[in-house]
């Protein structure tokens, strides 16, 4: 076999033209492949880094329709008496912190945790410790690699020495090793849980504040089902507790909905009524960014290009084998057997495929590095996606298997002619030349239909997203900043000192040239970040079905609506006059406005609610449409506004600017402003709205386009393999051609026989892929938005999208082959 390959690379050396379009076709379709499966090795196969982690889950509160929050920190101490389930239970969430005493402040985001996150995920500090028990209410801190080395230099003297946070020392304690990054890439550091205790006491013994994401580790011997069915045992006793308390008020729960968010959150009405559910925690890293099921769909679409390559190649070797006939006849005539000759010519087909693998290996490594450039944070573990010995190994086994795949045919037929039947060839008096003409067409239609899958899948791809992407999310995203700002507490404790900056912030970029509007708020659309207000509706609507309903709660200052271009559909906005110590006021959507006062004026009722200071009825003063919050393809839900004044605001707020012209522009001005009034005070992020769109359909994006990319590769190596193969059979048909020339026919009969004959072909290529994009594209069906995966405008537009690409590639060879001279043809004889 070696003598073979030796032999192989120097008869490809001798035609050069061949080999490079060769090995260009494979590389391609092993190098997309190669690119694709170091994303799935990556995200879907490699586990994920910690000791057994198929015993690791997350633990999570149950609402209706499939709906799941945070748990509350006294349902995590009921849940660690599980200890039959699970060997170790840390509840964990996030908050931001701002980290003062470099050259610049900056934001920095923290997950506060108790001692047991690091022993139940089984990791070790890199420098120092992890939290030792005792430190829950501690000024500790445990800082990320990334930080340390980035502000820190990796100073290993920094351990033992204290940071500023919020104005206030932590001592750093220990650092994470580079691949430690839970909960998830953009934590920082980590400090104690007790801070979260200590900013709001209520949160440690209120069991209606669903604030901590819980990861667990399963006992050895448990199993997820035991433990769920356990943890229902323990809802149960939560709920007839709760029932012979009476407890009522009000029931907000705090939580992230998308990626940067600890966990889920619930998208219509949660239940009141406490419930429990148990995910492995492999499932739960998967849930943001790109699916599992988006991924298999490219691995597979990439699959089909390389088929198209292999056909492509098959073609090569055809036509190659044919213009050899009379080498393989000698070969036989002095004794090699057909074996050995399609041992020969496999050998030849397998160095093309290794070349292209080598190739196609470095177009993947490319390929890589320009998906995670331009789709930074859709893909999971994203950081963990690289070339590794798997994925070598992959590749080189496509290689070898493609290397088999398009040779192996060729070579049995090429080795099977002996002597006579090259010359029976030679003088046009075989069969051959038919058979080759059979393996032409199968290959023209095997290369359409498969084109004819992907294009199909793109174009369904294409037609969601567009749809997707014309929903109106309820604003104008067009000129508007926004950027999220956290006061220090220690220098703003409270909300007088609050609104005093923020009303001098707004002053000052009201008066920049650039600025049209200003505006705050506690959250923003699509940040991933929702406050829900649940409330007894019977107060309002005594028949009303359920007797708990929750609506999206956002506090904002006045103009707030003008400023997103938030149309409001009666009654008035927020002023200066709705204030603390005045009625207290709320503006609604029309979603909650139908649903407590369905066909009246909802404009002067009022809304019984209860907060921490006491019940209060708010008064609607102005309903305004649905606004899409979470996502665009998230359902809207009910919604209620608060005035920032009289909510009395927090110390983190989205302050949005509406710009007369660009308004990243703005960033600087921003900026400045900040820093003249605060210098230390950091800015967390700054982006437009028209980027939180970007950003929210990402993911559908991503597919779109790599699905499309590979459509359209897909069709490009077919239209040049149609066009080879129609060339090759033209050229074997010159004789025929000046026959036909010299009895009568002119350069148009000629052409119109060519492609009357390519168009048959053509047409079963259109039927066959039609009909295995049907059954192909019902895996997209999660993938799409309000759009059928048998939409007739997606098949019939790749249909005759490929038909006319097909014919023309027959069209270009049989219109030269149409102005051939006869004798000249003929002479070849």
């Amino acid at each position: 076999m070696l003598t073979d390959l030796r032999y192989a690379l120097r008869s490809l050396r001798k035609h050069p033209a061949f080999a490079a379009i060769a090995v260009l076709t494979l590389a391609l379709g092993i190098g997309a492949n190669t690119a694709i499966f170091s994303v799935i090795n990556a995200v879907l196969l490699r586990p994920l880094p910690y000791p057994e982690p198929d015993r690791l889950v997350q633990l999570f509160t149950r609402g209706q329709q499939d709906s799941r929050f945070s748990l509350s920190y006294p349902d995590v101490q009921e849940i660690r008496g599980l200890t039959r389930d699970f060997s170790g239970v840390a509840p964990f969430t996030t908050q931001l912190y701002n980290l003062t005493g470099g050259a610049e402040p900056r934001e920095v985001r923290a997950a506060l945790a108790t001692d047991d996150l690091f022993r139940v995920l089984g990791v070790e500090a890199l420098a120092g410790r992890t939290f030792a028990p005792g430190e829950l209410r501690d000024r500790v801190t445990i800082l990320s690699h990334g930080l340390w080395s980035s502000l820190f230099g990796s100073d290993a003297s920094l351990i033992g020495r204290t940071i500023s946070l919020d104005n206030r020392p932590f001592t750093v304690i220990g650092v994470m090793p580079p691949a430690f990054r839970f909960p998830d890439e953009d934590i920082q550091l980590w400090v104690p849980l007790g801070e979260r205790f200590r900013a709001s006491p209520e949160v440690e013994t209120d069991r209606q504040f669903y604030a901590f994401n819980t990861v667990a580790r399963l006992a050895p011997d448990a199993t997820i089902e035991q433990a769920q069915a356990d943890l229902a045992v323990i809802a149960q006793r939560i709920n007839a507790a709760q029932r012979d308390q009476q407890q009522t008020g009000e029931q907000r729960i705090e939580v992230n909905m998308g990626r940067r968010g600890p966990g889920g959150g619930p998208r219509t009405v949660v239940n009141p009524a406490t419930q429990f559910d148990v995910q492995s925690l492999r499932d739960e890293v998967l849930r943001d960014g790109v699916s599992p099921r988006a991924l298999w769909v490219l691995f597979g679409a990439v699959g089909l290009v390389l088929l198209i390559a292999c056909a492509n190649a098959a073609a090569l070797l055809v036509a190659r084998g044919a213009a050899r006939r009379k080498e393989i006849a000698v070969r036989q005539a002095i004794g090699a057997g057909r074996w050995r000759i399609a041992r020969q010519l496999l050998a030849e087909s397998v160095a093309l495929a290794l070349l292209g693998g080598a190739v196609g290996v470095v177009l993947g490594f490319w390929g890589v590095d320009a998906l995670l450039a331009l789709w930074p944070d859709v893909l999971p573990r994203a950081r963990e996606i690289g070339m590794d010995a798997r994925v070598l190994v992959f590749a080189l086994g496509l290689s070898l298997a493609t290397g088999v795949a398009f040779g192996l045919v060729p070579a049995l037929r090429v080795s099977v002619s002996g002597v006579e039947q090259a010359l029976r060839e030679e003088s046009g008096a075989s069969t051959g030349s038919r058979e080759r003409r059979r393996i032409n067409a199968m290959l023209v239609v095997a290369e359409i239909t498969l084109a004819l899958v992907l294009l199909v899948g793109s174009g369904l791809l294409i037609k969601s997203f567009v749809r997707l992407t014309s929903i109106d999310p309820g604003y104008d995203t067009r000129e508007v900043l926004a950027a999220r700002i956290r006061l220090t507490p220690d220098r703003y404790p409270g909300f007088p000192q609050q609104a005093e900056f923020f009303q001098r912030l707004s002053d000052a970029l009201v008066e920049h040239p650039a600025v049209a509007s200003v505006s705050l708020s506690r959250t923003l659309p699509l940040t991933g970040s929702v406050q829900i207000l649940a409330f007894d509706p019977r107060e309002v609507r005594p028949d009303f079905a359920e007797p708990f309903l929750a609506s999206r709660l956002s506090v904002v200052a006045p103009g707030y609506f003008s400023t997103l271009g938030i149309p409001l559909r009666q009654g008035r906005d927020f002023t200066a006059a709705d204030r603390d110590g005045a009625p207290r006021v709320v503006v609604v959507n029309s979603e909650l406005a139908d649903l407590l006062w369905p066909g009246q004026d909802p404009l002067g009722r009022t809304i019984p609610v209860a907060f921490p200071g006491g019940a209060s009825r708010l008064s609607v003063i102005g309903v305004i449409g649905p606004v899409r919050y979470a996502s665009l393809d998230a359902s809207t839900m009910p919604e209620m506004y608060l005035p920032y004044t009289q909510a009395q605001g927090t110390s983190q707020m989205w302050i949005t600017v509406r710009a007369r012209r660009s308004p990243l522009l703005l960033a600087g001005a921003l900026r400045d402003a900040v820093r003249q009034l605060d210098s230390s005070q950091p800015i967390g992020e700054i982006v437009s709205l028209e980027q939180m769109i970007s950003r929210s359909t990402a993911a559908r994006r991503f597919n779109m386009s790599l699905l499309s990319g590979f459509a359209a590769l897909a069709v490009a190596l077919a239209l040049v393999g149609i066009y080879g193969l129609t060339a090759y059979a033209v050229t074997q048909r010159t004789r025929e051609m000046g026959l036909r020339m010299a009895v009568g026919a002119g350069p148009g009969d000629l052409v119109r026989l060519l492609v009357t004959e390519n168009l048959w072909l053509v047409g079963a290529g259109v039927a066959a892929g039609l009909a295995g994009a049907f059954a192909a594209t019902r895996v997209l069906a999660s993938l799409l938005y309000e759009t059928s995966t048998s939409d007739a405008t997606a098949f019939g537009g790749a249909a005759a999208l490929l038909a006319v690409v097909a014919l023309a590639a027959t069209y270009v060879p049989a219109r030269r082959a149409a102005k051939v001279d006869p004798m000249a043809a003929l002479r070849q004889e």
